[in-house]
């Protein structure tokens, strides 16, 4: 019996130890590194910085660290589902799919004639101060002001885009400090 014994124990540890293995050498480290990069690309795509290359590289790596992510889950499921037993980790993981429901619905377009935030700010931060300002209920003088008392030197012929990268900022960022300060 124990020569029996032995071989079979021997396996079920060299199983529980590749796979112990796997996860840490393997498994762990490109998760981090998936993770890191679309971070990184996530916030070069919101910045608008080499949105070509970047947003491949952060779509396709974020394909693999969902896939991860989910073998993750499947792999730690009973403790995942213990987590869950609990109150605070159940109003957690609600809070989250509320708030990015709403945030996608939001910022999100479905592609057919849906509103797409970052089209109209990218068209406004193409127009002229005088042009845009009026779309975001100011006179183009009026905006001047409101430009000059954040410390932004703008005119009214200037794009939104020179204007914003002037002061370290992007053109849609101008906008949106515009659309604030609108009479109500």
């Amino acid at each position: 019996m124990t020569t029996i014994d032995t071989p079979n124990r021997t396996a079920g540890k060299s199983r529980v130890s590749f796979s112990k293995t796997m996860t840490r050498d393997v498994v762990t480290p490109v998760t981090i590194v998936t993770f890191v990069v679309s971070t990184v690309t996530g916030i070069m795509l919101l910045l608008h910085w080499n949105t070509g290359l970047v947003r491949f590289s952060h779509e396709w790596l974020s394909v693999l660290f969902s896939a991860i992510a989910l073998w993750h889950l499947v792999k730690n499921w009973r403790a995942f589902a213990g987590y869950l037993k609990r109150h605070a980790a159940q109003a957690a993981f609600i809070a989250s799919i509320v708030v990015s429901v709403v945030f996608t619905g939001m910022t999100g377009t479905t592609g057919g004639g849906g509103v797409n935030p970052g089209a109209v700010f990218g068209a406004l931060s193409g127009a002229t101060l005088e042009a845009a300002a009026p779309a975001l209920g100011l006179p183009a003088d009026k905006a001047v002001e409101v430009l000059k008392a954040a410390n932004i030197q703008a005119a009214p012929g200037e794009t939104l885009t020179v204007i914003g990268e002037r002061a370290g900022r992007t053109g849609a960022a101008v906008a949106s400090m515009l659309a604030a300060k609108r009479p109500l």
